[in-house]
């Protein structure tokens, strides 16, 4: 008796084949400038005596350049890197009005609502502008506050539960919305906000709401962080003109007040940051309230740029960004300097690009390079709209 062995076809799912991910390759011209902003970029922190530096740019939704130049110390030899940490000083303003932006879209706080709803102990001279003082005025320096009220008491190192009451006592010198004077105290009171709020520490909100999402991994916000990075620039500070600038140690300076200059960053990390405030990381913050935070709501009346910046004559301040027209392209700045570190960053929401510089000592030769990157893609994209 012979057996007959039928077998049933099993149909197996079909192979799916990922597609290949695009290979991107640089356009030459873009190659050749950024060849060209190296080696200009390097000579002149050589001309400038200018120990370490790193650079970040983005164009195009793309970080196409982060490099270190230079050594983390004068006199020796180890060199900065893409991942060297700087300190980031009034830089970090940006990063507050962003994260209070992502807690805006979460309904946890709102624009206009009175600082004071939210903490109790911010009082102004005036009750009744205590009473109308919102969080829009608090970020763009427009409380009524005299110019760096309690700057000293930052830097002295007195905690924001400390300085904020004392806020009453000092006078103010224009009703709320109508004058910017720059602040540094006052600015901070946002990190409060957030606190009581969330019910979180002001730097684990930036680690969970930024620096985690974007993968800034060598992002803090403290003073132990920065001294256990092992890989940090030391900050330097002119001596004489035989020694020129000679390496210093880290302060705690504005450890206190994070969000007006307590971040720890380094040039990959700036990237990244550069990524999200041009719009790449809409699912941490929409370009809607991006451009909210940019949109200019006081003018600057000095002419400081017009040193650097051929034609822009007069500023704006959004919140924590200052707004520049660069004859029609919008450009959207920050500087800081803190303890012997410089740091500039600027990028053009329109146009896609951005450049950020960190360098440890202080000078204004990163002023002087990032007009000219910008004139070169205004022209640029002008050339091709012409055609």
């Amino acid at each position: 008796m012979g057996f007959h062995l039928a077998f049933t076809d099993i149909k197996s799912e079909p192979e799916v084949v990922e597609p290949e991910p695009e290979v991107w390759v640089m356009d030459e011209s873009l190659a050749l400038y950024l060849e060209q902003f190296e080696h200009n970029f390097e000579e002149g922190l050589n001309a400038n005596l200018i120990p370490g530096a790193a650079v970040a740019i983005v164009k195009d939704g793309r970080v196409v350049l982060q490099k270190g130049f230079g050594v983390k110390e004068k006199g020796k030899g180890e060199e900065v890197d893409e991942h060297t940490v700087f300190r980031l000083g009034s830089v970090s303003k940006g990063f507050a009005s962003v994260l209070t932006g992502v807690f805006v879209e979460e309904g946890v706080v709102s624009w206009n609502m009175p600082v004071s709803h939210y903490v109790e102990q911010f009082k102004l001279n005036n009750p009744d502008q205590t009473d109308r003082v919102q969080i829009r005025h608090l970020l763009s320096h427009t409380s009524g506050l005299p110019r760096h009220a309690y700057t000293n008491l930052v830097e002295d190192g007195l905690s924001l539960n400390r300085i904020i009451p004392r806020l009453e006592q000092v006078p103010l010198i224009a009703k709320e919305g109508e004058q910017l004077a720059y602040q540094n105290a006052a600015y901070s009171t946002i990190e409060k906000v957030l606190e009581v709020q969330t019910n979180a520490d002001f730097n684990t909100l930036l680690d969970e709401k930024l620096f985690e999402p974007l993968a800034m991994d060598h992002s803090s916000a403290s003073y132990d962080s920065i001294r256990s990075s092992g890989n940090t620039a030391l900050p330097h500070v002119y001596y004489s003109r035989s020694r020129g600038h000679v390496p210093t140690s880290i302060s705690k300076k504005y450890y206190n007040a994070v969000s007006s200059g307590g971040i720890n960053a380094s040039a990959s990390d700036m990237g990244r940051w550069l990524l999200l405030l041009t719009g790449h990381y809409p699912d941490v913050i929409s370009e809607e309230t991006l451009e909210e935070i940019y949109d200019p709501l006081a003018t600057i009346n000095n002419r400081r740029f017009s040193r650097y910046w051929d034609g822009v004559n007069k500023s704006h301040y959004g919140m924590g960004w200052r707004v520049l027209d660069n004859h029609g392209q919008k450009i959207v700045y920050h500087g800081g300097y803190v303890n012997g570190y410089r740091s500039e960053i600027a990028f053009s929401p329109d146009d896609g690009v951005g450049i950020c510089i960190l360098i440890n000592t202080h000078s204004s030769y990163p002023l002087t390079v990032i007009p000219d990157f910008f004139n070169h893609f205004k022209s640029n994209s002008s050339e091709v709209i012409s055609e």
